[in-house]
């Protein structure tokens, strides 16, 4: 049964981690604020549940100490300063450590016993207690007496055989319980919840009787009980031992005890069941569904590969070109489901950026606060959607322009005073969606990049002569930053400088079809922006002739098209280019580009020769092609292992006649 449910645990308890960190994060600015307390609070406490169900020790004991902890700062028993919130982000490291330790060894391998002792001390050094249990506080807890209830007024009604287990199994220092376990109406996985609750009263005593029944549940059948359980149990363990085991599962919100009194002599003279004794009744709210479900990203995939195909089946379909009315109305239908299955599984496809940007104000916080600076994230655009498949590529490149803002970019609080500055830097992570792409910008208000300085240190290094750097302009000079192993740090740091990293974030960007720019200006600060693709599955492309075969342009590259004659031409440093609204563009003969074995040139000789407007970033290039084709719908297909490093080619698709089309890829000739 655990191993069943293993994946959902690694599933929750990442959203627990997220939500402590986020809600500890908003504890340290509002420190006063009961609600995030009580949220931080209710996370600890589920996550320990959880892991407890799960049988993962360390990690019980070690979400346990924090819930102490939590606990008493909830009550005003413990000082919170920013030490206090270090140890309480240092137990939420750990216990991430140890869910990846189960993920990838099955087991805790992390020995945080360290921790515990030095979260024990710090905790008593804070409150001056000594740190004891936290709990829900139960009838027990509270130091309340639980009066003995006759078994007659119990809410389960025992049958003669039940009544004479209780003898049987009763010892004489054994109690008899009526035990309500009352679930959250949230849960979405109440029979779940309900096997755990019967699974560890079993353990904790000896099970007379439960409702819902045991047998039912552990069918694993789908049956509504609302959200109560209800158990009869024997059992040597006092009421706060039996409430504070079952309150430890996830879900279960109050635990309640009462003792029972059963007079044998009365069991003895009972001979037959009162039929017409009533139960008391319990309004039972049925068992909510959740509107969302999980699903494995590998079945998206799949999905999204079948619409993929259903889609080239369809453009060739188109290409038969059929002129019966019939026909031509079934390809329309055929058009239209296909456009809208696309969107929907696009539109299940897309989750908020928000779940990465979420993983940063920790990072920035711990950060500026080993560099000794103050920084301020701001977060914008959280809830804008991009592809999973690109979502989970992304982190790697933010984290490194992130923490080398905050090193390299921001300046301390005396040198920006000294400037100026307010002595708290600022750093803005912004997404929003522009036509069909997502551009993510990282803006600091720091030191800012000298192109000069980058120049120096490429020539140094022996990137580029001296020579070659005198003909680079500003933008190709702060470009150098994406050599790697390029850094501008005179020495090296456990961070160290905007160099090191900056390689893998063009990379990784590049291999997603996107783009990274950078803009800097020295003591104003610096912005990083990337473009994204909405999806790298289907995309809209212009179809094209080169040399008799047709290629395949992502729109998302095109600024326009149109046609020129020879006359239009200009020569600037050996350099064909026109003049578009008072613009100059370099021209290039897309066979060129390609290598393809063609006389070059000859298209000056035509009257009408056609160009596509392509952009990378800023810069703008025409290229000169045979024959401009339509817009279409493609589906991108890897070019596979190997053919990886092809130049100027970044996929294909198959087009109506079933031939398949490269796609262009025109950042390499913008």
């Amino acid at each position: 049964m655990d191993n069943q449910y293993l994946q959902m645990f690694f599933d929750e308890s990442e959203e627990y981690i997220q939500m402590l960190n986020e809600s500890i994060l908003e504890l340290e600015t509002n420190p006063d604020d009961k609600e995030i307390i009580n949220t931080i609070f209710r996370a600890a406490h589920s996550l320990k549940g959880m892991a407890a169900t799960m049988g993962f020790e360390q990690l019980t004991s070690l979400t346990h100490k924090l819930e102490n902890a939590l606990d008493l700062i909830r009550n005003d028993k413990l000082t919170l300063d920013t030490a206090m919130i270090d140890a309480l982000f240092e137990g939420i490291d750990l216990i991430t450590e140890l869910v990846n330790d189960i993920k990838s060894e099955g087991e805790e391998a992390t020995d945080v016993s360290d921790y515990v002792s030095d979260l024990n001390k710090m905790v008593s050094s804070h409150s001056g207690d000594d740190v004891t249990a936290a709990g829900g506080s139960t009838q027990a807890e509270n130091g309340e007496e639980i009066e003995a209830t006759l078994l007659e007024n119990t809410e389960i009604e025992l049958n003669d055989e039940e009544k004479e287990n209780i003898f049987e199994h009763r010892g004489e220092t054994d109690y008899l319980y009526q035990v309500k376990v009352l679930l959250s109406e949230e849960s979405m996985l109440k029979s779940v919840r309900a096997y755990m609750v019967l699974k560890k009263a079993s353990e904790l005593s000896y099970l007379i009787k439960s409702s819902p029944n045991r047998e039912k549940v552990e069918s694993e059948e789908d049956i509504d009980f609302g959200n109560e359980i209800t158990l009869i149990v024997v059992s040597n363990l006092e009421p706060e031992e039996i409430i504070e085991e079952l309150q430890d599962i996830i879900d279960v919100e109050e635990v309640i005890i009462e003792t029972l009194e059963l007079d044998e002599s009365e069991f003895i003279s009972q001979t037959t069941k009162d039929e017409n004794k009533q139960k008391k009744k319990k309004s039972k709210s049925k068992l909510e569904v959740s509107p969302t479900v999980r699903v494995d990203i590998t079945k998206l995939d799949n999905l999204m590969n079948m619409v993929g195909e259903l889609l080239i089946n369809k453009t060739r379909l188109e290409g038969l070109k059929v002129d019966q009315e019939k026909y031509q109305d079934i390809i329309q239908q055929l058009d239209r489901v296909t456009m809208e299955l696309h969107h929907i599984v696009m539109q299940i496809r897309m989750v908020p950026i928000g779940g990465i940007f979420n993983r940063f104000p920790r990072m920035v916080r711990d950060l500026s606060n080993e560099l000794e600076k103050e920084v301020d994230l701001i977060i914008e655009g959280a809830d804008t959607e991009l592809d999973r498949s690109i979502i989970d590529e992304l982190a790697d490149p933010l984290v490194h322009i992130l923490r080398n803002a905050v090193d390299h970019g921001i300046e301390q609080p005396e040198v920006r005073k000294k400037q100026g500055k307010s002595p708290q830097g600022t750093i803005l992570l912004k997404a929003y969606q522009k036509g069909s792409e997502i551009i993510i910008e990282a803006e600091d208000d720091g030191a800012g990049i000298d192109p000069d300085k980058l120049a120096e240190k490429a020539v140094e290094k022996g990137i580029l002569t001296a020579e070659e750097v005198e003909s680079l302009d500003r933008r190709e000079k702060l470009n150098l930053i994406f050599h790697a192993g390029f850094s501008t740090n005179e020495e090296a740091s456990q961070v160290s400088g905007r160099g090191v990293g900056m390689d893998v974030v063009k990379n990784v960007v590049e291999s997603l079809d996107g783009q990274v720019l950078i803009e800097s200006e020295v003591g104003v600060g610096t912005r990083f922006t990337i473009s994204l693709p909405l999806t790298l599955a289907i995309t809209q492309a212009l179809m094209v002739k080169i040399d008799e075969e047709i290629f395949a342009i992502p729109l998302n590259a095109i600024s326009e098209t149109l046609t020129i004659s020879p006359t239009e031409l200009k020569k600037v440093r050996g350099q064909d280019v026109i003049v578009l609204r008072d613009k100059t563009i370099p021209v290039v003969e897309a066979a060129r580009q390609l290598n393809l074995d063609v006389e070059y040139g000859v298209f000056k000789e035509k009257n009408e020769i056609p160009v596509v407007i392509v952009k990378s970033g800023e810069k703008q290039v025409g290229l000169i092609i045979d024959e401009l084709l339509n817009q279409q719908e493609i589906v991108i297909k890897s070019l596979g292992k190997y053919l990886l490093n092809v130049e100027n080619i970044s996929g294909a698709t198959i087009v109506g006649d079933g031939d398949v089309a490269l796609i262009l890829d025109v950042r390499n000739i913008a």
